[in-house]
């Protein structure tokens, strides 16, 4: 039986740099209360349940209640309190028939403060007018393509 203390000596060394903790930090602050955070609360979810990411990548859901320049607003509010130093702050708010100034004036509040501090980055998704509509459509369209499919399998 060969000595344990010989075969240390040509086993390939783990590389560790791939096992080191990172620090990725994703804030998202959503427009709406329930709809969007239970979105993205699936997407954590799947990140987290993933051993490779699982202790790389935190992420936090923090519903506002509010319409887009008040998204931005209350993330600056929690960063400020919070004494976030790192990461991304992602404000997300629906598109919905706001005036061009109010909808773009998220966008340039970011910009001004993504000059202030390099460590902390603002970002902004919008989505359409009734995009919980859309997704409907297209997966009741999907659907009932996918019947046709079976139906005409049958004859």
């Amino acid at each position: 039986m060969p000595k344990k203390a010989g075969m240390e000596a040509w086993k390939k060394k783990r590389r560790t740099e791939y096992l080191e903790q990172k620090e990725f930090r994703y804030y998202i602050f959503c427009e709406g209360q329930q709809t969007e955070p239970q979105y993205f609360n699936g997407f954590k979810k799947y990140i987290e349940s993933n051993p490779i990411y699982k202790d790389m990548v935190l992420i936090e859901i923090e519903p506002c209640g509010a319409e887009t320049l008040r998204v931005i607003g209350q993330a600056e509010d929690f960063v400020r309190k919070n004494g976030i130093t790192k990461g991304q702050i992602w404000c997300v708010y629906d598109k919905d028939s706001f005036p061009a100034e109010r909808f773009n004036g998220v966008l340039e509040r970011a910009e001004i403060l993504n000059t202030q501090n390099k460590d902390v980055q603002y970002r902004v998704a919008w989505s359409n007018e009734c995009i919980e509509f859309w997704f409907l459509l297209h997966f009741s369209l999907g659907l009932v393509l996918s019947w046709k499919f079976v139906d005409d399998s049958s004859l």
